[in-house]
């Protein structure tokens, strides 16, 4: 925890990975902030999900729209449930109560936003403060963490203020204006409560000339000096006309002058146009698509790449500009004006993701519901500066005399490279850019690289702390499992589940004592941390191994029996519905397990002053006891089958070449009982000794206790004989006594 970060981005990444701050990333056009959100997502050790304010920055992002993941209604918010003060509205107008009291939302994906640990806000620029209120009252409601903001998960937003700004009609901005300053993200009121740490990235990647990256800056800060004003009026040309073959964009700000530039120029080519349709498959709705869905194109347009040259070969990237030269129905070649190599260009692939909690690995899993192929092309003598955002031009024609929008000229300058290749059609007032007020407000609070590192030690310290105890609190375990119990409450002779209660009265009697331990535990974790010790972290991380030796055998055991009585059931007519149940209550106990590894990652990692990611986190193993994944219903050839030796022999010959249980559970990563019942069945065919496992006098009151209930079925022996049999006992004596019947 005391190793010093090498950089900035390092440093935020530890500030997600180590404290639960809310974090505000921004940065220039050009400063990595897309490239950190990938490095986040894919090394992150936290349940994360990223969300967008728009379909098509979504897809760019590669998560899901805002509305979609909280099921948000459109129309605006006001956190007042009094309501509005006037006699009608225009538009719907929701409120805290209105909100929650229409909210409906499946089981699955509110546990989902219950794991999410991390949510990542992309383009945060177009996300507006009553949006981001009502995100806030839904994860609140839904993770039951009313007095938190966002109910306790981290919230990392990244995105450039000076970009594209929330769009708010006017008779929206009539209601919501009473409540909020401004339109833009931070004017939420759970953010006026708690704001975010303001961090900017600031070494700029797509320029290198210093005269441009300083009149960037100034420009941005509404400092603009009359020196800037006439070093940018040296690119004045009036009366330049446009060539294709320049390899040079015109950036304008409405789509209806772009449109209108690249569809004249299209005509004005004599030759064939040729079409290109996507390929669209699963769910991908229109208004998410990347790119047109139909792409016409004729030898001689010119035309822009919006991907990276994804085969390593670098011959192209997102916003190179060049020409068609050669062009059919399978081939789309593009040259260049700067001399580079042709480039052929390939379909590109977008997905469209779905987040699910996996019944497996208790994680969120990210999916693909839908897919978008096209060619990566889009008609280049013009663009929107809206849609230019991403891009690097080395050469583009600027016209924002009509821009609506503080920032425009800004965003349109910094899609250049360098100056040498601007070409202005109006001269750039010497007075520069106006910022929103409430922008240059917002900035104040932004902190300096050296302020961060004594605010990071501060929130790890209560980030391990707040971990630690959370691992450790079996509360929410014994309220869910007292709530199944609660459910037995049917007719016996006319419920399967039932039968079993007295089972799960069991299970319950023998978490309740965990409970207790966990509880004087956490109070010692708070005395370790609150302790003022320079070394607490390794006092802490020595009793959480301790802990952890003591809680790891006694969860694994009951969610075995879990599992185990889940195996009994199959087959059993009427069950289905207890079945899935029990799978939910063990993946409770996998929960509790997981949580515990990663509170002892957490703290090792921090002591080695390694960053703890999802590589190094320790998983519980329950291969056998976890749900297997539905098999493929695709038949294969009979060359394609491939023998399995059975699983049970494996066992059996591992046992006969001297290896004890313990060790065979083990080298095949499987548990004890699972063992026991492979062995069991050799016992049944009278090819083991079953004194071999099970002592005489055990077998003794086994038998006589299965001839009292005169059955062999495993959970009433279970319940009769108490925790001092475990299941595979029972099941080896039950194998041996059907041997001797045979």
């Amino acid at each position: 925890m005391s190793q010093q970060p090498d950089s900035l981005p390092q440093l935020v990444a530890r500030f997600i990975n180590n404290t639960n701050q809310n974090i505000f990333l921004t940065g220039k056009a050009g400063t990595g902030k897309t490239t950190f959100l990938r490095s986040i997502r894919q090394h992150t050790h936290k349940s994360v999900i990223v969300a967008a304010p728009t379909g098509i920055a979504a897809i760019n992002a590669g998560g899901v729209t805002l509305h979609s993941l909280f099921q948000l209604p459109f129309g605006a918010f006001i956190p007042d449930n009094n309501g509005l003060n006037m006699p009608y509205a225009s538009t719907q107008v929701n409120t805290p109560r209105t909100l929650l009291s229409s909210f409906q939302m499946h089981k699955t994906k509110r546990n989902m936003l219950k794991k999410m640990e991390l949510l990542i806000i992309d383009e945060v620029s177009m996300l507006r403060a009553d949006l981001l209120d009502a995100i806030d009252l839904i994860l609140r409601s839904v993770r039951r963490q009313r007095d938190l903001p966002f109910g306790g998960v981290q919230i990392l937003f990244i995105g450039d203020l000076l970009q594209l700004p929330p769009v708010v009609k006017d008779d929206e901005w009539s209601c919501i204006g009473a409540y909020y300053p401004s339109v833009f993200f931070f004017s939420a009121q759970v953010l006026r409560q708690t704001p975010p740490l303001y961090i900017e990235l600031e070494k700029i990647y797509r320029q290198s000339d210093n005269t441009f990256i300083n009149l960037l800056n100034n420009l941005r800060n509404n400092k603009m000096t009359e020196a800037d004003a006439q070093l940018l009026n040296k690119y004045y040309r009036p009366d330049y006309e446009q060539k294709s073959d320049e390899g040079v964009i015109l950036l304008t700000t409405h789509n209806r002058i772009a449109n209108d530039k690249n569809r004249k120029a299209l005509q004005n080519i004599k030759g064939k146009s040729h079409f290109f349709k996507a390929e669209i498959s699963g769910d991908f709705k229109e208004f998410s698509y990347p790119t047109e869905d139909r792409l016409e194109f004729k030898i001689g347009a010119q035309v822009m790449f919006t991907k990276n040259d994804y085969s390593g070969e670098q011959k192209y990237f997102n916003g190179k500009i060049g020409s068609i030269t050669k062009l059919n129905k399978d081939q789309i070649e593009v040259s260049f004006a700067d001399g580079s190599a042709p480039a052929n260009a390939e379909p590109y692939l977008w997905e469209n993701k779905k987040y699910t909690v996996n019944k497996d690995s208790n994680e969120i899993d990210e999916s693909t519901v839908g897919t978008f192929k096209q060619y990566p092309l889009k008609l280049a003598w013009a663009i929107t500066v809206h849609k230019s955002q991403g891009l690097t031009f080395d050469k583009a024609i600027i016209d924002v005399q009509n821009a609506f929008a503080p920032g425009q000229i800004y965003v349109a300058l910094s899609r250049l490279r360098s100056l040498d290749g601007l070409i202005l059609t109006s001269p750039i007032p010497s007075e520069g850019i106006k910022v929103d007020s409430s922008l240059a407000s917002f900035a104040e609070i932004k902190k300096k690289p050296e302020e961060l590192n004594p605010i990071l030690q501060k929130e790890s310290k209560k980030y391990f702390n707040n971990f630690v105890m959370e691992a450790f609190d079996f509360s929410g375990l014994m309220q869910d499992l007292s709530y199944h119990i609660s459910t037995y409450n049917k007719n016996a002779k006319k419920s399967v589940k039932q039968q079993y209660k007295s089972v799960a009265l069991e299970w319950l009697k023998e978490t309740e004592p965990l409970r207790t331990v966990a509880d004087n535990f956490k109070a010692e974790v708070n005395r370790i941390v609150n302790s003022g010790q320079p070394n607490y972290l390794a006092h802490l991380l020595e009793r959480i191994n301790k802990a952890t030796a003591y809680f790891e055998p006694r969860i694994k055991e009951i969610h075995d029996n879990i599992r185990e009585h889940c195996n009994e059931l199959k087959g059993i007519k009427g069950a289905k519905t207890y079945h899935t149940e029990l799978i939910d209550l063990s993946n409770l106990y996998y929960g509790c397990l997981q949580m515990i590894y990663k509170a002892q990652g957490l703290i090792k990692s921090s002591l080695q002053g390694k960053p703890f990611d999802k590589s190094t986190i320790k998983k519980p193993a329950f291969p056998e006891s976890r749900e297997k994944p539905t098999p493929s219903r695709k038949r294969k050839s009979s060359a394609e089958i491939k023998p399995k030796e059975d699983t049970k022999l494996l066992t059996f010959k591992m046992y006969k070449a001297g290896k004890d249980v313990k060790t065979i559970a083990q080298q095949r990563s499987l548990t004890v009982g699972t063992v026991e019942g492979h062995l069991a069945h050799y016992v049944q065919l009278g090819q083991l000794d079953v004194l071999n496992f099970i002592g005489k006098g055990k077998l003794a009151i086994i038998e006589k206790t299965i001839h009292k209930l005169d059955s062999f079925a495993l959970t009433p022996l279970k319940n009769e004989l108490g925790k001092d049999y475990s299941y595979g006992e029972l099941r080896l004596a039950v194998a041996y006594m059907l041997s001797q019947k045979a």
